[in-house]
């Protein structure tokens, strides 16, 4: 199963959105699936947002459920990764428990 992780980056200090991203992977592999972390996606902070968000728009179209992190709404990015996760039958949640619940029960 893998888990797509879809947040605010364009705008964001370095640093703070690594760590996010990170922990978010983190604790979603603990869960035992694999997380795709945008941020690995893209690898490049100088990236354009049209190309970063063409990586990602891939990278997603693998994942079995999108987890939007709290800022989503925030994003331009994560808002249309969200609408075509959903148009596409993708399964969004917006809370890490759900995410486990899903997990627990598929696994």
């Amino acid at each position: 199963m893998k888990i797509y992780l879809a947040g605010k980056v364009s705008g964001t200090d370095i640093a703070a959105t690594t760590i996010k991203f990170g922990q978010m992977q983190h604790d979603i592999e603990q869960m035992g699936v694999e997380a795709i972390n945008p941020l690995e996606v893209v690898n490049d902070w100088k990236s354009t947002w049209n190309a970063a968000m063409r990586k990602c728009i891939i990278a997603m179209m693998t994942a079995d459920i999108v987890l939007l992190l709290p800022d989503w709404k925030e994003s331009d990015g994560a808002r249309i990764e969200k609408i075509l996760a959903e148009d596409l039958g993708i399964p969004v949640y917006d809370n890490i428990k759900a995410v486990k619940y899903v997990i627990e029960e598929t696994l």
